[in-house]
């Protein structure tokens, strides 16, 4: 069974808040090109005032890398995509084919399942494997020749498994044809105020936030969200 990072989240002030999390940005390549790097929630919920009910929030993510692609299969899917990603509860639900694949980062020396191979029609990635290239830190996805339309309809990068069993790209990019795409995720995930469902893109904005630095060598984070709105941390 695939480890967690945890989060618990304790809201000290005197009203109910929502929460949300999204992870760092990952650090792309893709053969030269400039890319757009995005971000979508990966967790959200409403906590009460733990003074009045004693509740308190946890945000969970498996510690295991995912290599992740997502098709909206339409283009009027593709025109809602930059306001959903994945399925929710009273939402508009965004046809779509996704694909998910563990992969291990790069190491320093060594060998490791760093790459895996996208395919099209239909969609799908291969089990991961080894191959030089990659960065240490950074997993491969090699991507095919396609003929872009005429509003990008393929995205891929890193990758989770909703709580719904459903594939939310936590960071990615509309990647080049016939390239290979570096991707270079880190154990980071930041806390906010607001309610963004899982899956929805979001601005990336990490100012008033709670960070949670896993890569610290820590497997949970205690956050108290203050009376004052600041944040408090502590891993452990």
């Amino acid at each position: 069974m695939t480890s967690q990072h945890q989060i618990i989240i304790k809201n000290l002030s005197k009203q109910t808040i929502s929460f949300y999390a999204f992870q760092q940005q990952a650090g792309f390549t893709n053969s030269g090109a400039k890319l757009t790097v995005q971000s979508s929630s990966l967790a959200t919920g409403a906590l009460a005032s733990y003074a009045t009910s004693g509740s308190q929030l946890t945000f969970g993510f498996d510690t295991q890398v995912y290599a992740g692609a997502i098709e909206p299969n339409t283009q009027a899917a593709v025109a809602n995509f930059s306001v959903r990603l994945s399925f929710s509860t009273n939402e508009m639900v965004v046809s779509q084919t996704s694909a998910i694949q563990p992969v291990d980062l790069t190491p320093a020396s060594g060998q490791s399942n760093n790459h895996t191979v996208l395919s099209l029609n239909p969609l799908g990635l291969s089990a991961a494997s080894y191959q030089t290239g990659p960065l240490p830190g950074s997993f491969g996805i090699q991507v095919p020749a396609f003929t872009p339309a005429p509003t990008p309809n393929l995205y891929c990068g890193s990758a989770a498994i909703n709580q719904n069993g459903g594939v939310t790209l936590s960071s990615f990019v509309a990647p080049q044809p016939n390239s290979d795409l570096e991707c270079a995720p880190l154990p980071v995930y930041f806390v906010k105020v607001g309610s963004h469902a899982v899956g929805e893109i979001i601005t990336y904005d990490t100012s008033q936030a709670a960070k949670c630095d896993f890569s610290q060598g820590y497997s949970v984070f205690s956050v108290a969200y203050n009376a004052d709105g600041t944040f408090t941390t502590k891993g452990r």
